[in-house]
């Protein structure tokens, strides 16, 4: 019951603040502007338009509105933690897959394989859960390779935010009003270390 409660009111929170952001997009070329729009525009299951969202953990909580009712599966882990998250994210409109790298990890793998083979589009924060921050974990790439499904590299820059800088991922929380900068990647199918390096170059 503490976790439905303390999940439904990170919800009001973030849809609260939601409703006062603006965002800007920014890609390296129009193909992958247009590309991106067919992707996210899609919001029922279909292998034509699924696509991995990868991120570092530490933007997450500035993509959680922009990608929100959008066909977009989440993979979110075994911990307390993790089932108010779990039950935020239901509420914001996304599909929760359990696991992480460190608790049920395979059987976490495995869930977002048939979630993404099934046409659902999924999102990874590819630094989580605790970190090294910065440092690629293999999941996203293993299940782009097996799905065949290409990667979306983006990061998030706030205009006004606030830095959590004693946790892990230096966590950025946007303060109402804000405009968002999201800075998009080519879609392609990455390596761990080719994907670490560009998510790290794009801001």
């Amino acid at each position: 019951m503490r976790e439905k409660i303390l999940g439904f009111i990170a919800f009001l929170l973030v849809r609260f603040i939601g409703m006062t952001l603006k965002y800007k997009l920014h890609f390296k070329s129009d193909s992958d502007k247009e590309l991106f729009y067919k992707f996210y525009n899609e919001r029922r299951p279909t292998l034509k338009t699924k696509y991995l969202l990868a991120f570092f953990h530490q933007d997450e909580l500035c993509l959680l509105n922009f990608f929100r009712n959008r066909n977009m599966s989440v993979l979110i882990s075994i911990s307390k933690d993790g089932e108010i998250m779990n039950n935020a994210a239901t509420l914001l409109g996304y599909k929760a897959v359990r696991g992480s790298s460190s608790k049920k990890a395979i059987s976490g793998l495995i869930a977002a394989i048939k979630k993404v083979r099934s046409g659902y589009k999924m999102a990874f924060a590819v630094d989580g859960p605790r970190g090294p921050i910065y440092k690629v974990k293999e999941g996203i790439c293993a299940v782009a390779k097996k799905t065949e499904t290409p990667i979306i590299p983006v990061r998030a820059a706030a205009s006004n935010v606030k830095i959590f800088e004693k946790s892990w991922n230096k966590a950025k929380f946007p303060k109402p009003f804000s405009t968002i900068d999201l800075y998009f990647a080519p879609a392609s199918i990455y390596s761990k270390e080719e994907l670490e390096t560009i998510l790290t170059e794009l801001l």
